[in-house]
């Protein structure tokens, strides 16, 4: 089944049923965990349980046993979010693990905690919700504020309009209201994540859509000098589109900020829909605004079967790469008197750069001096653009058919560098679901 002609080699994908919001993204003990929404016995939204699977390198996928179900765990398990309680102040710990805590649950938060390493939880005080914002509600995010020692927990909720509420505890059971930021464009599944920049440390919120504000937090309450949302991803941002609800993951051994994202536009005979490949965030000052950059994580490298470079080419014809059904391209073009455009041409889908508008894709990029990069990452089902070091990320549900891959350069250019790799495929590993 793996073998399906658009089933995604490197994306994550449910061996059978309906998959849609990633959960729950964490790291403990050599091991990161992904949590999903999940329907086992069915295509389509519905049923919902956790899915979960794990990987030792965020790239090599093992899916286990369900980890929470409708007929063992109370509520509605929409989408939320988890945190390992290092130091166990909640209290939870029993055996050698730190506590893993899951949040979850619509109008009110219900709270389950693993004692085994996150394969199998309890409901916390009989399902009792552990907080309750006003309004309709749902998705919960709970986070670290490290300069005033706080956890806090960021809610979707649609009292007085759309916007997100924030909660504090000293130890993640009981927590107490600190503040509400309003905005019409932020709904459901929220994040706020930390990124350094300059020496500063900022604060990114998003919502499931993608788009996103930079700003502060002080532990209590975001506050923005910039309201008017940008984008991390530029494809179809809504439910079942080509990217929505993406998360961070929490408890990471080292500083990055890595997300994952739901592509709901891909199926096949016994599963419905995958997750984008890992991303890693960054900020830096575009035209005076800071934004959020992003790049595919490092482990990609992990994947190459081969990888074979060119430099220094003049492009005056279409060349073509064979074997590219499941690959990595990155080249880097320097744009001329006379290009009009330059890209590649995969399968029927063509990502052109366009000299006169400046656009990736449709996507405003200006260029570097005179260079513009474009990387792809091409797998049956699935394509991700990123251009100039991740200054446009868009992702893309599409049926790209065959193995040929053309880049091309309309009015010529020069190609200072290409790199093409193939890639393994994660299911070829022994990677298979025990559920």
């Amino acid at each position: 089944m793996y073998d399906e002609h658009n089933r995604g080699q490197f994306h994550f994908s449910a061996r059978r049923g309906w998959i849609n919001d990633p959960n729950a993204p964490l790291w403990y003990d050599g091991v990161y965990h992904l949590y999903f929404q999940h329907n086992p016995d069915g295509l389509a939204w519905g049923n919902l349980h956790w899915g979960h699977a794990t990987s030792p390198d965020l790239v090599h996928w093992t899916e286990q046993p369900i980890a929470l179900r409708p007929d063992l765990h109370p509520g509605n398990l929409y989408s939320g979010g988890g945190v390992v309680d290092t130091e166990n102040v909640s209290g939870l710990r029993s055996g050698d693990h730190a506590p893993i805590l899951l949040y979850s649950g619509t109008d009110g938060v219900t709270l389950f905690y693993s004692t085994d390493g996150g394969y199998t939880f309890h409901t916390y005080d009989n399902g009792r919700s552990v907080a309750v914002p006003e309004g309709k509600s749902r998705d919960p995010k709970v986070f670290r504020h490290e300069p005033t020692g706080r956890w806090c927990m960021v809610i979707w909720s649609d009292h007085s309009g759309y916007g997100v509420d924030f909660f504090t505890s000293p130890n993640f059971l009981d927590w107490t209201f600190a503040s509400r930021y309003p905005a019409a464009w932020l709904y459901e599944c929220p994040d706020l994540i930390p990124l350094p920049l300059d020496g500063n440390l900022n604060w990114v919120l998003n919502g499931a859509s993608g788009e996103y504000v930079v700003g502060d937090f002080d532990g209590r309450a975001f506050t923005t000098a910039h309201p008017e949302p940008q984008r991390f991803n530029h494809g179809t941002n809504h439910p079942g589109g080509d990217y929505y609800a993406g998360l961070t993951f929490a408890n990471l051994p080292d500083d990055r900020a890595i997300s994952i994202a739901w592509q709901g536009g891909n199926a096949g005979s016994v599963w419905t829909g995958n997750l984008t490949f890992p991303v890693q965030f960054r900020l830096r000052v575009v035209d005076g605004v800071p934004k959020v950059l992003s790049t595919p994580i490092a482990e990609l490298d992990d994947l190459r079967e081969t990888t074979l470079t060119w430099a220094d080419v003049r492009l005056d014809t279409d060349r073509t790469l064979t074997g590219a059904a499941v690959c990595t391209v990155e080249a880097e073009f320097h744009i001329e008197e006379g290009t009009t455009r330059v890209g590649f041409r995969v399968g029927p889908r063509e990502v052109a750069y366009d000299t006169a508008t400046a656009t990736l894709d449709g996507v405003p990029m200006p260029p570097d001096g005179d260079t513009v990069k474009i990387q792809l990452l091409v797998d049956r089902g699935q394509l991700e653009i990123f251009g100039n070091d991740g200054l446009v990320y868009k992702s893309l549900n599409a049926d790209l058919g065959g193995d040929r891959l053309d880049v091309f350069a309309d009015g010529g250019a020069h190609l200072v560098k290409l790199v093409f790799s193939p890639l393994h495929s994660i299911w070829q590993t022994g990677q298979r679901s025990i559920s």
